[in-house]
Formats: C-alpha cells, sequence, structure tokens
C-alpha cells in the first residue's frame, strides 16, 4: 500500500526505523492525531539512551517501515513452502529476524517447538485464506 506521496504505508505492528536517525526504531502499536503520529513500542536502545522510556510517539513522516512485514501476518519459509508457516509475533536483531508462533505442522515437525525465528530475507507473505 502507498500513500499519494509514493511511500508505503506503515501498519500497526510493523518495525520501523527513524528517517532522521535510524539507530532509532520500534514497533508501531498504535496511531493518533487522524493518523499523523505512531504510537511505538519495543523501542531501540538509542531511543532509550535519550531518554525515552517503554513507548514513545513519532511524527509518521519521520518514519519507514523496515520491512513489508508486521506483527500478526501470517508468513512462510521461502526455501521450504507454505506449509512451512507461522505468525509474526515480534521482531529481533534491529527488525531484521522475526518470531514466529502458530507454527504449521511441518515446522513443529522439524523440532521447532512451539516458536522459532527466521530471518525476514526468507521469509514470504502467506495467501489471505
Amino acid at each position: 500500500m502507498q500513500s499519494p506521496s509514493g511511500e508505503s504505508e506503515i501498519r500497526v505492528g510493523q518495525f520501523v526505523v527513524f528517517k532522521d536517525n535510524p539507530e532509532c526504531s520500534g514497533v508501531v502499536y498504535e496511531f493518533q492525531d487522524d493518523g499523523m503520529v505512531a504510537g511505538l513500542k519495543n523501542c531501540s536502545k538509542k531511543l532509550q539512551d535519550m531518554g525515552v522510556g517503554e513507548e514513545t510517539h513519532e511524527p509518521c513522516e519521520n518514519l519507514k517501515a523496515a520491512s513489508p512485514f508486521a506483527i500478526g501476518d501470517k508468513v512462510f519459509l521461502k526455501g521450504d513452502g507454505e506449509a512451512f508457516s507461522g505468525t509474526i509475533f515480534e521482531f529481533q536483531d534491529d527488525g531484521m529476524v522475526a518470531g514466529l508462533s502458530e507454527l504449521s505442522a511441518k515446522l513443529t515437525g522439524l523440532g521447532c517447538g512451539e516458536q522459532t525465528h527466521e530471518p525476514l530475507e526468507n521469509l514470504a507473505m502467506l495467501a489471505a485464506e
């Protein structure tokens, strides 16, 4: 999805970075002011070092999504196929790794347990059912 300015729109659950300082990042949990300001949680160490607590708010114009994925998205492992799928529940490593839960039988069959983590580059969106 793109805005009239041509930039991708940000969604709740996405890992975002600040355009003016890429070391600042977090996960969008809400929008305020008619969608102009995003509430962020899981703030980066850089933001915390700047005095931000667990949550902060930032104008959307200063944010960009690190990837098209968001918490709650159903994804699969590109190299293994759609039968190897799960739902994103968190981001780690500066938004480059997704935590997956609600794993398919094929993934749990590999010994993954209830959760696993996978680099975003290995993931693709699962078609909506």
